[in-house]
């Protein structure tokens, strides 16, 4: 090992330990690492400005402007009262049974973010469900899991987020690979998050917690049921139709327009539609300058005089046997993305999916990689904004609700990544 690899190694675990220790965020550290890295291999300081620098801010670019059109069309669903009248008609049917009304409140916050999205939504959302559920003894911290693994639940099926899956890859969203590992890990993921609910209730019991006032929708009230397909009209373009993913999107929102504003001739849509996008792009500002960090790190991951050393590095490391494969990501992955480590997709984890590329792992592993950690990371990490909101807004410390979830949620990356390996390695 010579010194400039010890010094990537050093430089690297020198960022993760400061995003460790809260000393700085990941908007900050990516970019930080993309450039100390090329730093360190000796790559020209024009190439780091225009390459690295300047080519990553746009390199996903895809998943950026899907992830703007989503944010509108959440925007529209959550003003007009379409998931509202989704979640209600849910706990209407659940009535006052606790496993009954957890179950249809995940169910129906895993439908409503096939089209929304953000941690803006995911607010709205948890405002609606909480009170629901606390009213007939859903102990805290299965509340807070009914929304977080719901509202992630739906990302599976949620046409941006395979924009930014496929973005991290390499690969277009509409690209086979992007789409069926997806659904692969989507069954596992329902029943497994189910098995929670329902065990977490039965063994802690009803609980009847105090209960927060219900807000209203910003919108119209009376809206009719044909409406809630607004979330999947886009799935259903780009599966069916093959569409491109930000027409789907954009087909999604004059849905949800004009399934609810008809009744009243249409007064005031273009203020809807406005006011939709100006609060939906402040709802995903963080999440797009993230994007642009991480396209940073990928294209400094590109450049051939630090890819070399890393991917030697690496060829010693990463396993290319299955039992190995699954040891690592899928029994330790999972806990080395917590608290913002190195294998969180939205922060350093970017960089090694990227350079994983250049190892003999399949493709297809390293997708289903990327598709499980964004999903751990959003329901379990300490560290994200939806999982300290919703136990902030709960009154739940933190590390109560991770207790109670994060070891059944690694059984459910451990069976993705075991499925991964039987599809893609054996």
């Amino acid at each position: 090992m010579n010194i400039t690899t010890i010094l990537i190694i050093a430089v690297f675990l020198l960022i993760v330990g400061l995003m460790v220790s809260d000393k700085i965020n990941a908007v900050v550290a990516l970019p930080l690492m993309a450039v100390s890295l090329c730093v360190i291999v000796g790559i020209p300081l024009k190439t780091i400005m225009n390459d690295v620098v300047g080519g990553g801010i746009s390199g996903l670019s895809g998943a950026i402007f899907s992830t703007l059109i989503a944010a509108i069309l959440g925007e529209v669903i959550r003003k007009t009262g379409i998931a509202e009248k989704l979640i209600r008609s849910a706990a209407e049917l659940g009535g006052d049974n606790p496993y009954i009304m957890a179950i249809l409140c995940f169910l129906a916050c895993a439908f409503c973010f096939i089209g929304l999205s953000g941690v803006g939504a995911k607010i709205m959302l948890g405002l609606i469900v909480f009170p629901i559920m606390l009213s007939v003894g859903v102990p805290k911290v299965i509340a807070a899991f009914v929304m977080l693994a719901g509202t992630s639940i739906g990302y599976f099926m949620n046409v941006a987020r395979w924009t930014f899956i496929g973005n991290l890859v390499g690969l277009e969203a509409t690209d086979p690979l992007v789409k069926n590992t997806a659904i692969m890990v989507i069954i596992p993921g329902i029943i497994i998050s189910i098995l929670l609910i329902a065990a977490g209730i039965k063994i802690k019991g009803p609980v009847f917690s105090w209960a927060a006032k219900r807000g209203n929708s910003e919108g119209g009230k009376d809206v009719p049921l044909y409406a809630v397909l607004a979330p999947v009209i886009p799935l259903l373009l780009v599966l069916i139709l093959k569409w491109n993913v930000n027409t789907a999107l954009i087909i999604g929102i004059i849905y949800a327009v004009l399934t609810t504003q008809w009744k009243n001739k249409f007064k005031g849509v273009l203020d809807l539609v406005n006011k939709s996008a100006y609060d939906g792009f402040a709802n995903v500002a963080v999440t797009v300058v993230l994007m642009m960090g991480i396209g940073m790190v990928l294209a400094a991951a590109k450049q051939e005089a630090l890819l070399e050393p890393i991917k030697t590095l690496l060829m010693g490391i990463v396993p290319t046997s299955p039992l190995p494969v699954i040891l690592l990501f899928g029994v330790a992955g999972p806990f080395l993305t917590m608290y913002r480590g190195p294998l969180n997709p939205w922060g350093l984890g970017a960089a090694l999916i990227g350079i994983l590329l250049t190892t003999s792992l399949p493709i297809g592993l390293i997708v289903t990689l990327a598709w499980l950690y964004d999903y751990y990371v959003a329901v379990n990490d300490p560290t994200a904004s939806q999982v300290t909101w919703a136990c902030g807004y709960l009154q739940l410390t933190v590390g109560k609700y991770t207790r109670g979830t994060f070891l059944i949620d690694a059984v459910f990356v451990l069976t993705g990544v075991i499925m991964a390996v039987a599809f893609f390695m054996i």
